[in-house]
Parts: C-alpha cells; structure tokens; sequence
C-alpha cells in the first residue's frame, strides 16, 4: 500500500484583481511514498530535523513561514543557522525515498487562455489522480490519498472530482474499475494535525512553481524535487510534472 499526501502553493482564486503578480502561481504536489517506509522512516527524520533545529516536534514546516522567518522559524534570521537549516533539509529530501506527481499553474496565463478556466486545485487534482494510477503500472499496489483540508465546500468539489474519476475513469485509457482498484480511499486532514506527509508536499510545491515561472533563476530545492518526479522513458513533463497551459512541450524534462 502506499499513500499520497497533497498540499500546494499559492491559492486557487482566479480574481485576476487579486492574483500576485510576483508568484502568480498555483501548484498542486502530490507526495508519494510506500505506506510502512513512511511510518517507520520518514515521520522520524521529519522529527528529528525539527528537535535538531528547533528543540521540538510540535511545530508545522511552513515553506512560507520558512522564508519570512515567521513564528517558530524566528530563529533562521541567523544567516550561519539558516544556511545549514537548508543544506539539511535538501539532504533529507534527498535521501528519502518517494515519488512526486505534480500539477502547475500560472493563473495569469490560465484566465488569458481559457474563455472558462477551470477551478485550478481541481484541474491540477484531476492531472494527479490520472497519473498516480499510471504511476501504479500493472501491479496490484493501490494509494490512499490524505489531502490538506481548506474550506468545507472545497473539500467537497475535490471529493467530487475525485468520485467522479473512480466512476468514470479517463477516456479509453483508464476505466473506472482500474480506477477504483488502484485509488481506494480520500480524506482530508487538518493543518493542526501536524502530519509529516503534507509538510513535504508543502516544501515541494513552491520550488516547483518558482522553476514554471522563472528557470533560469537557482532553484536547489528544485533540483533535488526533480529527480522525484514521476518520469516515463526519462521525460516528467506530462508524467510527473504538469503545466497548464502547457508551454513546455519541449524543453527540460529529459535528463
């Protein structure tokens, strides 16, 4: 078995008023990892990393509160602390054994593009749940999928399009009992739970959105996120890496 924990970066309103035209962006990561590594390996190197730096566990990895130096990560204002904070932290993402599917949206280009975009943390969520089903293959594993709760009519919409795709599937190349064989359960979680899976899902997320809007600025998270992305004959883009509107069709993907 193993389980999927989903969080992203950026918001899904498409209030072009309202957009941030500095990180117009929404991303939708999707973290996989096998069911038993996660309990037994990653929940402790999560914890551990926290009481190394910070005396506890009880606090939530915040790529936002990370950077701003907010709240508990106050103390990363010291540049020597910082600096060595981020080298653990991308050696850990390094070292830990799991898969990213991921979908990518540049709000400003979407609303430019579409007469009637499409509510973006459902199209990247319907991006992710085609592919963790191709990500399974032949094989008799299935994902649990754990989603960060927001507000209740939202939950709801992504409990929708997720019951949809079990019962309908994906055209031709995904029928509904493949579907409901290989994604078996959806549930949302609170922030306040304090859940290791979704504070990487968090982690990875804005990276991913900093290298759609601009690669050719550094992005060592990104480089380390990119060698987890669900790949098909070495290419991720449209595997493990979504883009709408999709501009990248040729380019990095392809090591």
């Amino acid at each position: 078995m193993k389980v999927m924990f989903l969080d992203e970066s950026g918001d899904h309103s498409l209030d072009a008023s309202k957009i941030d035209k500095s990180y117009p962006m929404f991303v939708l990561a999707g973290c996989i990892f096998d069911f038993d590594y996660y309990v037994k390996v990653v929940e402790t190197s999560i914890n551990d990393l926290k009481k190394k730096y910070f005396g506890k566990t009880d606090i939530i990895l915040r790529s936002y509160d990370i950077r701003k130096q907010k709240g508990d990560f106050v103390s990363l204002v010291d540049r020597k602390k910082r600096i060595q904070f981020y080298e653990d932290i991308n050696k850990l993402f390094s070292e830990l054994e799991f898969t990213v599917i991921s979908g990518a949206i540049n709000k400003l280009e979407h609303i430019g593009h579409y007469v009637n975009p499409v509510n973006p943390y459902n199209l990247c969520f319907r991006f992710i749940l085609e592919r963790a089903v191709m990500y399974l293959g032949r094989g008799t594993d299935y994902i649990i999928i754990r989603a960060e709760s927001r507000e209740g009519h939202n939950d709801k919409q992504l409990a929708a399009v997720y019951e949809y795709f079990r019962q309908k599937g994906f055209a031709e190349f995904i029928k509904p009992d493949e579907v409901q064989r290989k994604l078996v359960d959806l549930s949302f979680n609170q922030k306040s739970q304090n859940i290791a899976g979704h504070q990487i899902a968090d982690l990875v997320a804005y990276p991913i959105g900093k290298w759609v809007l601009d690669r050719t600025k550094e992005n060592k998270p990104f480089e380390i996120i990119e060698q987890k992305l669900h790949r098909k004959n070495g290419a991720y883009l449209n595997f493990g890496l979504k883009i709408f509107p999709d501009k990248l069709k040729e380019g990095p993907g392809k090591p």
